[in-house]
């Protein structure tokens, strides 16, 4: 008996279009449960591609579905179960880490207590135990990856989206985030799919 793992996402033939530029052109994909890499230059498509997965940029043609759901029709019940690192920061000013992941976590639909608890927890996993009661405006390019990655994980998501997770952090950091992503697909069972140039 073999064992097969379910497609997480699926494409067929899709397009997206800013413009007179095609950002994708005739994708068609199946990306299967577990870690997937998206290799390639800036201006690839990557991001155009999760954010297309995401139900944010409408395809030109084309399907998509994410855990088995229409991107089309079901894009808000896709979201409710993904946990999307953007590669833009996208914290709020004032707030300090466990109130902005917790306030991430009541978003996604966590009552406010276990909002706060998983705050909590996800930002010592990611490392930022010690200075989650610092504002995120005080936070180093490396700790805004952290806090980017901790806010996806706070709903405890069926599927990540990483978009360059380890965007503008020196080599040692580097390293630190992609030993949490191995962690998270290999000892944690996370599906997830991390974009990079590098």
């Amino acid at each position: 008996m073999t064992d097969t793992v379910e497609a997480v996402v699926t494409l067929d033939r899709v397009s997206v279009v800013y413009g007179k530029n095609q950002a994708l052109r005739d994708v068609s994909a199946t990306f299967p449960g577990g870690a997937v890499g998206l290799l390639g230059p800036n201006g690839a498509g990557k991001s155009t591609l999760l954010k297309a997965l995401l139900g944010f940029v409408k395809p030109a043609q084309g399907k998509m579905s994410v855990l088995g759901l229409d991107v089309a029709q079901r894009p808000q019940e896709i979201r409710a179960r993904l946990g999307y690192m953007p590669e833009s920061d996208a914290h709020i000013p004032g707030m300090n880490a466990v109130s902005f992941v917790g306030y991430c976590g009541q978003l996604a639909g966590l009552p406010a207590v276990d909002a706060m608890q998983r705050a909590h927890e996800v930002l010592y996993y990611v490392g930022l135990g010690e200075a989650r009661y610092r504002n995120v405006e005080t936070y180093s390019t490396g700790m805004k990856q952290r806090l980017k990655l901790a806010q996806a994980l706070v709903h405890d998501p069926d599927l990540l989206f990483l978009d360059e997770p380890t965007n503008g952090m020196d080599p040692k950091g580097r390293e630190e985030i992609l030993e949490l992503v191995r962690d998270l697909a290999r000892n944690k069972g996370v599906n997830l799919i991390l974009s990079s140039h590098l």
